[in-house]
């Protein structure tokens, strides 16, 4: 049995993963819960979150942290069940020094319930400063 699975480069996120970025764009995390699987697990940087009440609390707040910043979309391949991206996270600081980190994604979903079940959001999160990110605890989620 092959589990391969082919993807295709597309210009746009999948219809089914647009409303969950626009609730990021609005910052909207309490609207996300129900696009997620109970069993949902987040490796975000080199954290990993389980479910998703600790993951959209943890990058809620580190969202909450950063001054102002914008995902720059890169290419875009969709599969089966499955979604990868990736472009550049561009964040400025209060100095309007702007730092860039490349970021890669890829997102499973449960094809029984057709909700996300895993998030990969892989980013150099060392090149922004400490103060943004140190004292976050996934536990402190939880």
């Amino acid at each position: 049995m092959s589990t391969e699975n082919s993807l295709q480069k597309s210009p746009n996120l999948p219809e089914f993963l647009q409303p969950i970025f626009q609730c990021i764009d609005k910052k909207d995390f309490e609207s996300l819960d129900r696009f997620f699987t109970d069993d949902f697990r987040l490796y975000f940087a080199h954290y990993t979150l389980q479910g998703i009440k600790q993951g959209i609390g943890f990058v809620g707040a580190f969202d909450l942290r950063l001054p102002k910043y914008e995902h720059v979309m890169g290419d875009i391949y969709v599969g089966e069940h499955l979604t990868y991206f990736d472009g550049v996270l561009r964040v400025w600081l209060p100095d309007e020094t702007v730092i860039e980190t490349p970021f890669w994604d890829k997102i499973e979903v449960d094809p029984s319930t057709g909700k996300i079940s895993t998030m990969y959001a892989i980013f150099s999160i060392a090149a922004v400063p400490e103060a943004y990110w140190k004292d976050l605890k996934p536990e402190d989620f939880a």
